[in-house]
């Protein structure tokens, strides 16, 4: 079975994914973003597509689901549609997929929905026969879906079903999981130590896990009473309890603070219809759960609150909330650090013979254009422009030191010289930085390469296995053909609609014998849709399925004609049509050339099978029957009756058991040669090609009505009298 799960990856989603995939669904995904986005590893395929692409067919194609599981309420890449483009695109993403799922003739559609449609105060519970009462644009949207959903399941054969789940709750792991009030009020516990509650907010919840088993069990039931279910414990409780619950929990002093003001506001929701049809109840409740969660969250303290709020001395808090800005100005702090040394030694230096020639500031500015580039350079050439001129200003007037156009020679030397050399750091910097940037996206490309791999491994092992044991292989095409071979010749057209049933993936099939040139005989149908064309079949009344069969091809019900079967096919020995195959319950979607193939090829290999089993009757026809008539001695009658037993418990015909009462016991029947004959030319001539006759073990003789009751036996048995042939029915079987 395979699930098409339409959501952005979030908590919800992911172990919707994981349920599904431990339950042996295949699980394909939609993310809804044009982003390729890291593949849940329980993710058979994944389309990174938005909703309103013209592609969604092609990919609800490729994916055949049996189910589609819209994510809607619960879903990241749906906003709460402030805008008008955010609640178009809202609605044009859910008509999309429900037309594509409609076109496709997908099975069941399941639609997730939320309280928020209910945002107005009740006194009571509030069931599903309510009118939707939405406050906010998102809950506007939500109950707008609801109503699309339902409408579609109405009017066309799309089986929808709308699931609302009520103040859905989980464990986060970190800051970015928490989007729900208990989650949110557990971080303000941990942030603020304190818990603004009203006890006037009173609602239900219900556990994630509860959820999802829920959506599970409603979504893979075969029958379900109602369209709209409410998922939810109906466990009243209000902020103030669950602050208290956090209170308790928490490692360190929390205090509540009360916001108990205006009137009540009451969503309770009701689960009475699925705990009613579905047997499904909560296993967890809010005191545990949010315990456990407030509990969690104080342990990894660090994954839940930023650096500015984390706790710590006033000195810790004052260096988390200028952290960046000190960061930023250290590489400036130590420039002019280094330049007073250097400024420094310079002064030392600046008469000594042996470093009289060495520029201390060319090289301090060096130094820092290459360390910290051309930035950094040009503040270290202003520092020292500004060093050189005060040590000119030793020994020289400040009109001298203006004037000396040596000095701005020098400057211009050394901002070149800075620029330069930190300009070469800068784009050594950014090369250095684009090939990071390159090993990183191809170790990406790669890791999605392993995924894509990984996927192709898995493809292949399912499709070795197809070829090993799926219901259309040759290995299995072969077991079933020796399984006909090795029947009995009476059993093997009875055994074939077993065969046709397991290769085509139906539970119609029925297989009729042609009589004449318009009529046809039903010998067996798996099923009631099978039988639907009755007992005798005019088969040359319809123009199509005739003429298929005379051209030796297989029929299709193309323009999906009501009272005929999906496909049908003849089998012929030589020139002359003996059966019909009909298959019945084939949906249109799944009749491909493939399909069309695998008929005419089983059609062949059981019709080796009658024709090796007619060889077989007709090489020991003389031990089969009395001498010079067709009537079956008592040991080949016996095993007609096994058959015909077998047939009957199987549901494939019925059949009929007529003693012949005049005709006496078969002994002294055969003793009188011309009576003998009489009575065989009687039972030729009013019983069918299908009956057969013989000697039962009582030594009458009996006839064997094939896929005929009670008050067809009774006919047979009035026609018989008219011609003085006394008979009784003996058993219908």
């Amino acid at each position: 079975m395979n699930v098409l799960i339409v959501g952005g990856y979030n908590v919800f989603v992911s172990q919707l994914i994981e349920k599904f995939n431990k339950e042996g669904w295949e699980v394909y995904l939609m993310t809804g973003s044009k982003n390729p986005t890291r593949r849940h590893p329980y993710v058979f395929e994944q389309y990174d597509f938005r909703y309103d692409t013209d592609s969604i067919k092609e990919i609800m194609d490729s994916a055949s689901p049996d189910l589609v599981v819209f994510t809607g309420a619960y879903d990241e890449n749906l906003n709460s549609g402030k805008t008008r483009r955010e609640s178009m695109y809202y609605m044009s993403s859910l008509i999309n997929i429900l037309m594509a799922s409609q076109m496709l003739r997908i099975p069941r559609f399941v639609y997730i929905s939320s309280h928020e449609v209910h945002e107005e105060s009740f006194s009571g519970l509030i069931t599903e026969e309510m009118k939707a009462s939405p406050v906010s644009t998102k809950g506007m949207l939500v109950a707008q879906g609801e109503d699309l959903v339902v409408r579609y399941g109405e009017t066309t054969p799309m089986d929808t079903l709308v699931l609302r789940l009520d103040h859905m709750y989980w464990i986060p792991k970190n800051r970015n999981e928490v989007g729900e009030i208990h989650g949110e009020m557990c971080l303000r516990a941990l942030r603020d130590r304190k818990v603004p509650a009203s006890e006037k907010h009173i609602f239900s919840a219900v556990y994630i896990s509860d959820a999802i088993f829920a959506v599970y069990e409603i979504a893979t039931r075969q029958e379900h009473q109602h369209r709209i279910y409410q998922i939810t414990t109906s466990e009243e409780e209000n902020e103030i309890q669950a602050a208290r619950v956090i209170q308790e929990a928490s490692e360190r002093s929390v205090t509540i603070q009360d916001n108990t003001v205006g009137l009540t506001r009451r969503n309770v929701m009701s689960s009475l219809r699925v705990r009613k049809e579905f047997g499904i109840s909560a296993r967890f409740h809010y005191e545990d759960r949010v315990r456990r969660m407030m509990e969690y969250m104080d342990k990894n303290r660090n994954d839940f609150l930023s650096r500015e709020e984390r706790e710590g001395s006033w000195l810790q808090r004052m260096f988390r909330r200028f952290e960046k800005t000190i960061f930023a100005l250290i590489p400036f702090a130590e420039n002019f650090a280094v330049f007073a040394a250097v400024f420094l030694i310079n002064n030392r230096t600046a008469d000594s013979a042996y470093f009289r020639r060495v520029d201390i500031f060319l090289l301090y500015v060096v130094l820092f254009a290459v360390f910290y580039g051309k930035r950094q350079a040009i503040v270290a050439a202003f520092f020292s422009s500004i060093g050189f001129i005060f040590r000119q200003s030793y020994y020289r007037t400040a009109i001298e030191v203006l004037v000396d156009y040596n000095i701005y020679i020098w400057m211009a030397q050394l901002f070149i010289v800075g620029m330069a050399v930190g300009h070469l750091r800068d784009m050594i910097r950014i090369i250095t930085d684009d090939k990071d940037e390159e090993i990183a996206f191809l170790s990406g490309q790669l890791d999605d390469i392993y995924d894509i791999n990984s996927s192709n491994l898995k493809v292949k092992n399912i499709l070795e296995d197809h070829i090993i044991s799926y219901d259309d292989s040759l290995g299995v095409l072969q077991n079933l053909t020796e399984g006909l071979e090795r029947l009995s010749p009476g059993e093997t057209l009875y055994h074939a609609a077993d065969v046709l049933c397991r290769v085509l993936g139906t539970d119609g099939v029925s297989i009729y014998k042609i009589s004449n040139s318009d009529y046809c005989r039903l010998l067996a149908a798996t099923n009631a849709a099978a039988r639907q064309l009755g007992k005798s079949l005019k088969y040359s009344a319809n123009r199509d399925l005739m003429e298929s069969i005379e051209r030796n091809e297989v029929y299709v019900n193309r323009s999906l004609e009501e009272g005929m079967p999906s496909m049908a096919y003849g089998l012929r020995h030589g020139e002359t049509l003996e059966y019909i195959l009909l298959v019945w319950e084939l949906p249109f979607e799944k009749i491909s050339l493939h399909q069309m193939n695998l008929l005419k090829v089983v059609g062949y290999m059981i019709q080796n099978a009658i024709t090796r089993a007619a060889g077989y009757l007709d090489a020991v026809g003389d031990r089969r029957y009395l001498p010079e008539t067709s009537i079956l001695n008592a040991e080949a009658f016996a095993k007609e009756r096994e058959t015909s037993m077998e047939i009957s418990k199987r549901d494939y015909a019925d059949n009929a058991l007529i003693r012949v009462e005049s005709a006496g016991k078969a002994d002294s029947l055969m003793e009188n040669e011309q009576e003998l004959l009489r009575y065989n030319a009687l039972l030729l001539k009013n019983l069918r090609e299908t009956d057969r006759f013989g000697v039962g073990e009582d030594g009458y003789l009996y006839i064997l009505l094939s896929n005929s009751n009670a008050q067809e036996a009774d006919i047979v048995i009035r026609r018989f009298a008219a011609q003085g042939v006394v008979c009784s029915l003996k058993a219908s079987v």
